[in-house]
């Protein structure tokens, strides 16, 4: 199979048309303000989270007002999982009966709310990996030599 060319140039006429889409460039929107939702701020520690998280995740633009819920319900999965670690810390995490010992079902509900929580937080970036992949700004216009260099590095040759 032949080669498809060289990798376009960012000045060329099919990127000023938008055509070109090795460099396309997405403007990301502005970030905008979003109100705290009731049931959060009915508990007190769900509003410390969103107090604590909501501003960074706004200027990054992760956290907007169709995802206020979404984000609302992370704030009261976390103050769930004190709330059950903090009981949990004062009980035993196995329970013995006249059949034998099992797991208190208190360690199955804390360890399925973490799993839930997780899963948010990862939608919004608030773990390292995620945060890896969630793109953070459109790119520069003008591309920089050094960028070129690690461009041609990690983009593969077709052949």
């Amino acid at each position: 199979m032949g080669s498809r060319g060289p990798a376009p140039k960012p000045s060329s006429e099919r990127s000023a048309i938008g055509r070109n889409t090795l460099r396309r460039k997405v403007r990301a929107p502005k970030p905008i303000a979003v109100a705290m939702p009731a049931t959060v701020k009915s508990d007190k520690v769900a509003a410390g989270y969103w107090k604590a998280h909501a501003p960074a995740l706004i200027t990054a633009r992760r956290l907007r007002p169709d995802l206020a819920e979404a984000f609302g319900l992370c704030c009261l999965l976390k103050s769930e999982m004190d709330a059950m670690a903090a009981e949990l810390s004062t009980k035993k995490r196995t329970t013995t009966t006249e059949k034998g010992a099992y797991a208190n079902p208190l360690v199955k509900i804390l360890r399925d709310t973490r799993r839930d929580w997780l899963a948010l937080a990862r939608d919004f970036g608030m773990t390292a990996a995620s945060d890896a992949r969630i793109p953070q700004d459109a790119p520069d216009a003008e591309e920089t030599n050094d960028d070129a260099a690690l461009r041609l590095l990690t983009v593969p040759k077709r052949s």
